[in-house]
């Protein structure tokens, strides 16, 4: 066996697919009976993520389309368009057995109810334990998701924040059509922000992550006090409740020998909004062609490490940055500065959904705008910003 992955989430899919695309041996290991359940995501991913990781815009999977987000915070709110191409709400179990077949046509191979109690070193290769059997192979990606137990057992690190969610779906007689509703401050979710998403048919998912591990009273404090969602949720009838685990920022490391870390096991997700199915996918594919290089003696590990930080790092550490303006007290006065003086009409014009910081950073008027702002607010993280920005590039 040349490459065995752990977990059938989007990364590992993405590996599997990748690794066995090259021409590797390919094993994948998924703990659950069947492939996108138990359900454990908003499912929001941009018409441009979606190509980013090669997955084509099906009805299959595609639920419903929004094109603009509805930001409240303090009894304020405004209106936040997508320009381009819209946001998609994917059914994530159907969307992750589109991305399960896409691996088998390419010969990996997926086993079902096979959780790994166990990855060890022996003799030059990994010996991966399941319940009831051992696999010998080169190398291992895992994929297993947020508690990256297995990579902990390895010696890496995970996630630097692990943050419960709580999510709903209702039926309801008046839902939102074509936008998302996003309530932010430390009232209602703190350390993070709500959500409700139309996903057709009269039918929305609310859910809500928070750093205060109580996120059952608060999501029913929001749907039941909350002067928007109480009105939307009137009537309105439950028809399922699951929960999850959000992650934010990645780990020093996120490969060990030939054992690297993809997805939420390795923190790659959106810092500020926790999306983490285009992120975990791109680096998930990543992972499995380096894997397949390193079996044919061509390059080593570190290469993957190398090649997503240069393309996700500055995102990742701007974004943790911005975040902690955005869990901050300030943040409703933030917010009414920045509609006030115009920076959201150019935000606007340049958000990109994929990557949030990196496309407002490269228009210098609005980096101007934004940094005068931040520093009127807080000098400390405006300085801490421009060094962000600068630091990377002088190394280079």
């Amino acid at each position: 066996m040349d490459v065995v992955v752990i977990g059938g989430g989007p990364s590992g899919l993405s590996a599997a697919w990748s690794a066995a695309s090259q021409g590797s041996d390919v094993i994948l290991f998924e703990e659950h009976e069947e492939i996108g359940r138990p359900r454990h995501c908003a499912g929001l991913v941009s018409g441009e993520g979606l190509k980013f990781i090669g997955m084509p815009c099906k009805s299959e999977y595609v639920e419903n389309m929004v094109d603009k987000a509805i930001i409240a915070v303090d009894g304020f709110c405004f209106e936040l368009r997508k320009i381009g191409e819209p946001i998609y709400v994917l059914n994530r179990e159907f969307f992750d057995k589109a991305m399960a077949d896409r691996a088998m046509n390419r010969g990996a191979n997926i086993l079902l109810k096979s959780q790994v109690k166990k990855v060890e070193m022996r003799n030059g290769k990994y010996i991966v334990k399941t319940e009831g059997a051992s696999y010998s192979c080169k190398i291992v990606i895992d994929g297993e998701g947020a508690i990256s137990r297995l990579a902990s057992t390895m010696g890496l690190e995970g996630p630097m924040l692990r943050i419960p969610a709580l999510q709903v779906e209702y039926k309801v007689k008046a839902p939102l059509e074509n936008e998302v509703l996003v309530i932010l401050g430390n009232e209602w979710a703190p350390g993070f922000f709500s959500w409700v998403i139309p996903i057709g048919d009269h039918e929305l998912r609310i859910g809500l992550a928070a750093t205060s591990d109580n996120c059952n009273s608060l999501l029913r404090r929001i749907t039941k006090r909350h002067p928007l969602v109480s009105k939307i949720l009137k009537e309105g009838i439950v028809k399922k409740i699951y929960g999850g685990t959000i992650v934010i920022g990645p780990p020093r490391r996120t490969y060990i020998g030939n054992f690297m870390t993809v997805g939420d096991a390795a923190g790659q997700t959106k810092p500020l909004t926790g999306g983490g199915v285009v992120y975990g996918a791109f680096c998930g594919s990543l992972a499995g062609i380096v894997a397949s290089k390193v079996v044919e003696g061509k390059a080593d590990t570190a290469l993957y490490e190398k090649i997503w930080r240069k393309i996700l790092g500055l995102e990742e550490r701007l974004g943790l940055l911005l975040r902690e303006t955005l869990i901050s007290d300030d943040v409703g006065r933030l917010l009414k500065l920045v509609s006030k003086i115009g920076i959201l009409s150019h935000v606007e014009r340049n958000f990109h959904y994929e990557y949030h910081v990196r496309s407002i950073i490269k228009k210098p008027g609005i980096l101007i705008l934004s940094s005068l702002l931040l520093n009127l607010l807080s000098p400390t993280k405006a300085f801490k910003y421009f060094l962000q920005i600068t630091l990377p590039k002088r190394r280079r």
